[in-house]
């Protein structure tokens, strides 16, 4: 069970690989809200959705009994807890499924009969290693799973023909930027990624590409209002499905902390991506999961809570420098190229070793 955002559902990807390989012939559900709920398409490891909408409607005990009903009747043995809320717990309680795992240390462990005793708030592990970690009363031990997004061959192609719309060829940089997120932490400046922007284009002779929610239309607008180059923009252009497709066709993803970038890792491509100093939201628990990645954080101490007029760090978002970003981006196309090479490489020897 995983019913909050996107982000929050690709890192609990690794958990459906994870059980999937110990348990193949397992039938496996994910109950999930209908807003995140497209993370699962096509992958081959969930055989079924099951939409919980109770924030977003608001619902009341209709819902919730509605929501008994359909986990009962799918006659689930085991259930795994991966969103800890007190409501969950009682809906796997009340349909009578026989294991119920989830963390403990809270008041509704009762509820729970299969307990692994966690503490997600001191942020020592990584998001996606604490859904893991979760599996332990299967028998399954820890090992490290990338989040993983399946795109179809349909999908590619549609990404393929929206970015030659725009005038990109298939040997182009493409950078993609997505500026806006979600009220979890601060964001980088906005006219820092219209700088950065420009210098990658003159630089690196890179094709710009913003994305975002329609509700972020003036955001970007007035991003490329203060650009020197041409940048193209997707806002409010894709769904999550062609966003992710668009991703993993970049070559690399410039993001503050927010669910388009752990998409990007879970389609592949490599991240730069931008934190503040606050505990709560670090990279340690929520940066973008497994290698290629690159972090930047203000070069400012910790903080556990954002206090503006009280810090003396209350700008220390502005701290983070264009040159840093750029220089990252550098790092995390050379590493790619590499990886590339040696792919070719690869492909080559085998097919000579064939041949032979």
């Amino acid at each position: 069970m995983r019913t909050d955002r996107i982000g929050d559902l690709i890192l609990s990807t690794p958990v459906f690989q994870a059980v999937k390989a110990k348990f193949p012939e397992s039938h496996l559900s994910v109950v999930v809200s209908s807003y995140a709920a497209d993370v699962l398409k096509n992958n081959p490891q969930v055989d079924d959705v099951i939409i919980d909408d109770h924030e977003q409607k608001g619902g009341g005990l209709g819902d919730f009994a509605d929501l008994v009903r359909r986990i009962r009747k799918g006659r689930f043995q085991v259930a795994i807890l991966l969103r800890p809320t007190f409501r969950l717990a009682l809906a796997l309680y009340l349909a009578g499924i026989k294991y119920r795992i989830g963390t403990g240390y809270r008041l509704y462990q009762m509820l729970l009969n299969r307990k692994v005793y966690q503490h997600r708030k001191v942020n020592l592990r990584h998001e996606a290693e604490y859904n893991l970690d979760l599996l332990r009363p299967l028998g399954i031990e820890f090992q490290k799973m990338v989040p993983r997004v399946y795109l179809t061959a349909q999908e590619r192609q549609l990404a393929e023909q929206t970015l030659s719309q725009l005038g990109i060829r298939p040997d182009d940089i493409v950078v993609l930027i997505h500026p806006g997120s979600g009220a979890s932490s601060l964001n980088l400046p906005a006219g820092k990624f219209a700088q950065v922007a420009d210098r990658l284009t003159e630089e690196l002779d890179a094709k710009i590409i913003f994305t975002g929610a329609a509700k972020e239309r003036e955001l970007i607008d007035w991003i490329l209002s203060r650009m020197k180059h041409e940048a193209l923009d997707l806002i409010g252009r894709t769904d999550l499905r062609q966003l992710a497709a668009i991703l993993e066709r970049s070559n690399v993803v410039i993001s503050n902390s927010t669910g388009p970038m752990h998409l990007a890792v879970a389609v592949g491509t490599p991240t730069v991506a931008i934190f503040c100093p606050i505990f709560s939201a670090g990279p340690i628990r929520w940066g973008p999961y497994g290698d290629g990645h690159e972090v930047i954080l203000p070069p400012v101490p910790v903080c556990f809570k954002c206090k503006p007029r009280n810090c003396p760090h209350y700008d220390c978002m502005e701290k983070i420098g264009v040159e840093q970003i750029v220089s990252k981006v550098r790092v995390v196309l050379g590493s790619r190229q590499v990886d590339q090479q040696k792919a070719d490489g690869q492909a080559v020897d085998k097919k000579m070793r064939s041949t032979d």
